[in-house]
Formats: structure tokens, sequence, C-alpha cells
């Protein structure tokens, strides 16, 4: 255990450095004001809903059925041809931040999720103000959770888990300094 804390530590201290040592020189191409929303892909939308409302406190913002979806768009966005985006629904968490979930259907979708080192896998990160006490409700809520909390050098902690149909998510806050 103190071997793979050391260990975990010394690679997160490790993407510290690396993410500092990069710096921009010239004025950027666009100017953000934030984030907007992530979205994601689900396979069964009422578990997702469900999921964000009981753990994050989630509100639904919008629910859209589309309908056919052209061609063309198909194309453009680099979906499958006999795909079809069923529904989406706009989740708003309580800090303003917006989940969007897609399910889709079609014949030739994989429902298999990608290695996280796989191009295009990716993963969520949401703020909260209690690493620890987080870690331990999702524990308690009987989700997976793939690391222990892990402190950074300026003080950054964060652990990862699973969604119900396996997408991760990491929980991300600063250590609570001693007044």
């Amino acid at each position: 255990m103190k071997t793979h804390r050391i260990a975990s530590t010394l690679f997160a201290s490790t993407l510290l450095l690396g993410a500092v040592s990069l710096s921009a020189s010239a004025a950027p191409t666009v100017s953000i004001s934030g984030v907007d929303h992530a979205g994601i892909n689900v396979p069964d939308l009422a578990t997702a809903i469900t999921f964000f409302q009981t753990t994050f406190g989630a509100k639904l913002e919008s629910d859209i059925t589309p309908g056919a979806i052209p061609d063309a768009w198909k194309t453009a966005f680099n979906w499958r041809q006999s795909s079809e985006l069923k529904r989406f629904v706009m989740m708003r968490l309580p800090d303003g931040t917006g989940v969007e979930l897609f399910q889709y259907s079609g014949k030739q979708i994989d429902h298999q999720r990608p290695h996280q080192d796989d191009d295009a896998a990716t993963h969520i990160a949401l703020r909260t103000q209690d690493v620890k006490s987080s870690y331990d409700a999702i524990k308690k809520a009987g989700l997976t959770t793939l690391n222990e909390p892990v402190t950074n050098a300026d003080g950054t902690q964060w652990f990862y888990f699973l969604t119900p149909w396996g997408s991760q998510i990491e929980l991300v806050g600063k250590v609570k300094k001693a007044v």
C-alpha cells in the first residue's frame, strides 16, 4: 500500500510538473470564459439521469428527442450511418456546470467502453469541496473507485470512480489547510 501511494504521488507530481512547464507565448486564437458543459454518450439514458440526480444533485434542464439525423450530419460528425440519436438531455449540476447525455441506437454501435488510454477515451472531472468525504460517499453508494485519493504537491487532491455504465469520473479539490 505504501509503495502504491508513493508511486501514485510521483506519477501525479510528474503530470503536474509537465503541465506547469507548458506555456503559451502567442495570443490565443479564441478567448473563452469557461466550460459550459461536457457531453457523454450513455447506453441507458434513464439510468444516467438517475445517477447524476442522486449522486450529484443535478437537475434536468432539457430533454430532446431529435428525430431522424440527416446523413450529412452523420458524415460530418463521424457517426455510423446506421446510428440514430434517440434522445439527449442537459443536466445542470448545482454549481452551474452542464452535463449533456446522449443515447444512440444502431446495429454498428459498440457499447464496450474503450481503455482510458485509447484515442478519444475521456473522463469528466468535477470539483468537490471535500475529496475524502466524497470518496467515502462514493464507496458507501456502492460505486467502484479506481484509486484512493491522491494529493499532489500543490495540495490538489483527486480520485477516479466508475459510473454504473463504466465511464470514468474524477472528483478533484484542494486539501483544506488547518487554520
